[in-house]
């Protein structure tokens, strides 16, 4: 707590500092600069439009913003700008459910293409390094018509940074303080220290302007070291109707017990010392990208990325079996990105644009020192795109492009040798007209036809209108998801120990798409320095895919066998509230919130894959203050986040042991009613500039560090205080 008192103090002290000395940055002061509402975006129309003028209110995090944050990863900073965003730990890494939807309806591009790599359709999200980020584009809702499947409740585009004029050099370095020590001394000997990996990142970017040809250089490498998050205090549980196991004995087949159901039971569930673990990783990054200028009309562009990553566990959430609690490597990930374009302008009018994306991800398990391939994922996109201006204010946007997906994983039903393919075309059109007086339309459609589900077709229509300080913003959209390659030929052994019995994840060959309609009302004052937006949102989904169990099963408890099989179910429906509240208080004075509410009306989900629920009250805020101490820029951030209570039916059994604690007495089953509380999370930031290209940030984060009281997979994942100091250092245009 003394860390917190004193950044709190210095934070204190250069404010009354400024106060007699300052003056704000030349800049600094400007609403383009703070709110960019002047800028270029590119998302919500897949054409160049002020954000201001999008049809959809857009979201953007700008490269100037993540830096004062200082924050190490991009999970951390859509968590802190975003309310609505969660991300969890599960077994197979970091998972996010934004404004209630999990990952698999929220799509993740990288300058416009999709990433390969998914897992329960979350990407790898260490692929995208904070260092190279040009800015982030948010557009929420569905976005089928332009991006195809899986955009049903957001796309988040991320922006990299491209070679400027002359020669630029931008290099930064972070280090923090470790989360946990893991490393242990005994008789002597150290145990082996893979899991205290210095946390610690760098990047280095050089880009080169020579005559037509810009050449654009990024080298990442980040480091995090591991951590678990153990219950500190008994949970009462009420279970409605569970299932006890009263008496336990071993015969010469296993063990075997007797049974009964027991109706409105409160127990009480002893800490959980086991915990959950947060792995620790390393990886490396190295992207590059030319730019060929032929002429004002013609322009190619190529480039590529290799990503390397390695992930440590503890040996107890491995399950390897290897000798003395060794901490072996847990999996190894590389990915490879190859992208080309080539952008044609006949005349002012017209634009045609020629794009291939090929992106492969693997997985490989190398915990017993050799690598057994686990998943290898990719896509190969072509793309043709032509945007013509159709008179003085309407512009159409027509689009075909084909995706050829190819997956090969350890969990099919014929083994990792069984490659699956899906391949998709599609054909979409936009139209974009403004009428000159303060209201524009938008409204395009789109044919997916795919070999194995046939004809998808999704419409999106919306309109805006401007008068004075005020806009008004209406959308309609429909948003598709066809079933995942894994959701269709996966054989899944849950390890959920022998007191459960065997439960499986079965795939089904026979799903059909999702569908979702989505609808929101937007109403947005821009005036001075305040701008607020608020928007209410409904979201119909139709044939949404989850599991259920099989009917006919052995049941559950001591020895059964359990099927959840993947299948379309009937409706579900999502509806929210979204407002989001930035101002200028004073001179290089600025506050930002955003408070989000989601309800969701979701069928009976006992058998349902979903283990991580949302909270439905969400917030966050930044409060930064810019000014000059002897010319020397000082900026201050304070930023936070609050998520409310969350209630969900939990499903986690309760042992009690016998005398000698070796056999379970009894062991109860069935859902309860589960409860984590509401908590909130702080970080703070200084950042100096001590010369015209070097700056200093020096920072704390979970300022008051917060720890979950109950631990499983909806717990807050936040590591505990620690302090960090980042240095940046730019040169060139």
């Amino acid at each position: 707590m003394k860390y917190a008192c004193t950044l709190l103090l210095m934070l204190g002290t250069c404010s009354l500092r400024a106060a007699s000395e300052g003056a704000l940055p030349a800049g600094a002061d400007s609403v383009a600069n703070i709110y960019n509402l002047n800028e270029v975006v590119v998302t919500s129309t897949r054409t160049p439009l002020l954000l201001k003028e999008t049809p959809v209110i857009t979201r953007v995090v700008s490269a100037r913003e993540i830096e004062k944050s200082g924050l190490k990863t991009i999970q951390d900073v859509l968590e802190t700008e975003l309310a609505g965003v969660e991300f969890h730990q599960a077994g197979y890494g970091s998972s996010i459910s934004f404004q209630g939807l999990d990952a698999r309806y929220i799509l993740f591009l990288v300058d416009g293409e999709r990433l390969a790599g998914e897992t329960y359709g979350n990407i790898d999200y260490a692929r995208i390094p904070l260092g190279n980020i040009e800015r982030i584009e948010i557009v929420r809702g569905a976005s089928s018509v332009l991006y195809g499947s899986n955009a049903m409740g957001a796309v988040v585009n991320v922006i990299t940074r491209k070679a400027g004029d002359g020669v630029t050099i931008r290099a930064s370095g972070r280090y923090a303080g470790r989360y946990q020590k893991n490393a242990e001394t005994v008789g002597g000997l150290k145990s082996d220290s893979r899991l205290d990996i210095p946390n610690l990142s760098g990047d280095l970017s050089v880009g080169f302007a020579l005559g037509k040809l810009r050449s654009q250089t990024s080298l990442t490498y980040s480091g995090s070291d591991a951590y678990s998050l153990r219950s500190e205090t008994e949970e009462m549980r009420h279970y409605y109707d569970s299932l006890k196991i009263v008496s336990m004995r071993m015969g010469p087949t296993g063990p075997t017990a007797s049974v009964r159901t027991v109706a409105d039971t409160v127990l009480k569930a002893p800490a959980d010392t086991t915990g959950l673990s947060v792995s620790g990783w390393r990886n490396f990054g190295l992207t590059q990208r030319f730019d060929y200028r032929f002429s004002d009309r013609l322009a190619f562009f190529a480039g590529g990325s290799y990503f390397r990553k390695s992930r440590y566990d503890f040996p107890e959430s491995m399950n390897t079996g290897t000798a003395e609690g060794k901490n072996w490597t847990y999996e190894t990930y590389d990915s490879y990105n190859v992208k080309a374009g080539l952008e044609y302008r006949p005349d002012d009018r017209n634009v045609w644009l020629l794009t291939y994306n090929g992106d492969i991800y693997r997985r490989s398990m190398d915990s017993l020192q050799y690598s057994v391939p686990k998943q290898r994922h990719g896509f190969h996109a072509p793309r043709l795109l032509w945007t013509v201006e159709a008179g003085r204010r309407n512009r159409i946007t027509t689009g075909a492009e084909y995706v050829h997906e190819t997956l090969n994983f350890d969990l099919s039903v014929h083994g990792y040798d069984d490659r699956r393919t899906l391949n998709t075309a599609a054909l979409y059109v936009q139209d974009e007209i403004s009428t000159g007086v303060g209201l524009s339309f938008t409204a395009g459609v789109r044919g997916d036809y795919s070999d194995r589900f046939g004809w998808s077709v999704t419409p999106k229509a919306s309109a805006r209108y401007a008068l004075g300080d005020f806009s008004l913003r209406a959308n309609y959209a429909r948003g598709y998801r066809t079933p995942t390659l894994k959701e269709m030929y996966m054989n899944y052994l849950i390890p959920m120990g022998a007191m459960a019995g065997q439960t499986y994840i079965v795939g089904n060959a026979g799903l059909k798409p999702e569908y979702n309609d989505y609808l929101s009302l937007s109403a947005e004052y821009s005036r001075g320095f305040t701008n607020l937006s608020v928007t209410a949102f409904k979201s119909y989904f139709r044939d949404k895919i989850d599991v259920r169990q099989e009917s006919g099963g052995a049941g559950s408890g001591m020895g059964a066998v359990t099927r959840l099989v993947y299948n379309n179910v009937s409706r579900s429906e999502f509806s929210g509230i979204e407002a989001v509240f930035r101002a200028r208080l004073a001179r290089g004075l600025f506050v930002m919130g955003n408070y989000n509410y989601i309800a969701q009306t979701e069928e009976a989900p006992e058998a349902s894959t979903q283990y991580i629920f949302v909270s439905p009250h969400t917030a966050t805020w930044q409060i930064s203050y810019d000014f000059a101490v002897r010319k020397t820029g000082v900026g201050l951030n304070l930023g936070g986040r609050y998520v409310g209570t969350k209630e969900y039916e939990g499903m986690m059994p309760v042992i009690e042991y016998g005398k000698g604690g070796r056999m379970p007495s009894a062991v109860y089953s069935g859902t309860y009613r589960a409860r984590h509380g509401a908590y909130t999370l702080w970080n703070a930031a200084v950042t100096v500039g001590l010369a015209s290209a070097l700056r200093v940030t020096v920072g704390m984060e979970n300022l008051f560090d917060y720890k979950a009281e109950v631990i499983n997979f909806n717990s807050c994942i936040a590591p505990p205080r620690h302090a960090f100091v980042r240095l940046a250092f730019d040169f060139g245009k």
